[in-house]
């Protein structure tokens, strides 16, 4: 556990704010490179992604304030206090989904191709942010006597690790969203996979962690579910509506070139990702 990284000078610099931002820099690096292979203009990506960072965090932060509200009767400063914790994955996710798509119609991008770059990364953000949580004590789990329970400074309890345990379940959805990019054909696909892939891994862990209030887990595993449900079900229903073609462009590559080698006819060649 350690809050404070460093100093510059007499200025803190919290390890919960250096690792989010660590998190948005992994985050534009990898949807640019994305949006590269899908055929965009990759450098799209720092205004979105400055939008969905200034917005997520908002909605966020507002997230946890309304949860919380009797922390801050008293001290209303606090609620601007980004440094040391407080924020909600799904109050960000409400507030950047609409303003990310307003400014990329805004744009004349491609909402699904913009969408499916940020899905993809969308858990190797949310692991390098649990790092943070890790050292900022934050998030933490319920009472553990497993042998990897972790002691935090101040306390005198074994907690289980759950900043870990989804860091690590984080990592292994982003190589499996790696793997499976080139097989998802229809815009918004890959989003919806990443969303729902995130419900999954949110209500298994809500089982360890701790809430002060019971109630709290049992809404997170809830919340947690029904995104998962209604990502997944939303992906299924658009497999049987298209019949696996894509929703905006037709057949799938490998479909369009086999008919335009049926065909004789040239058509637009389809690039091939070596990666």
């Amino acid at each position: 556990m350690r809050p404070v990284l460093f100093h510059i000078g007499s200025y803190p610099v919290y390890s919960y704010g250096a690792f989010l931002f660590l998190a948005f820099l992994a985050g534009v690096m990898v949807a640019g490179r994305e949006l590269g292979r899908r055929g965009e203009d990759a450098s799209v990506i720092y205004l979105v992604g400055a939008v969905a960072a200034f917005s997520g965090v908002l909605g966020a932060r507002l997230f946890y304030v309304l949860g919380h509200w009797g922390e801050f009767s008293g001290d209303w400063s606090s609620i601007f206090d980004l440094n040391m914790r407080g924020l909600v994955f799904y109050g960000g996710l409400a507030l950047a989904l609409p303003a990310c798509v307003l400014i990329v119609r805004r744009m004349g991008l491609a909402a699904g191709k913009v969408a499916d770059a940020v899905g993809l990364t969308l858990p190797l953000s949310l692991a390098v942010a649990r790092v943070g949580c890790f050292l900022n004590g934050c998030c933490g789990g319920k009472p553990s006597g497993l042998p990897w329970a972790v002691t935090f400074p101040g306390t005198s309890t074994a907690v289980h690790p759950t900043q870990l345990y989804e860091l690590l379940l984080d990592l292994a959805f982003f190589f499996l969203l790696l793997r499976w990019r080139k097989r998802v054909v229809r815009d918004w696909d890959l989003f919806l996979l990443a969303v729902g892939g995130y419900g999954a891994i949110r209500l298994f862990n809500e089982f360890f962690r701790y809430h002060s209030r019971s109630s709290a887990g049992v809404f997170f595993q809830a919340v947690s579910a029904t995104v998962m449900v209604l990502s997944l079900a939303t992906v299924w229903y658009r497999e049987r509506r298209t019949g696996g073609r894509q929703a905006v462009g037709g057949l799938p590559p490998d479909a369009r070139r086999a008919e335009a080698g049926m065909s004789g006819g040239t058509g637009v060649p389809q690039d091939e990702d070596p990666g």
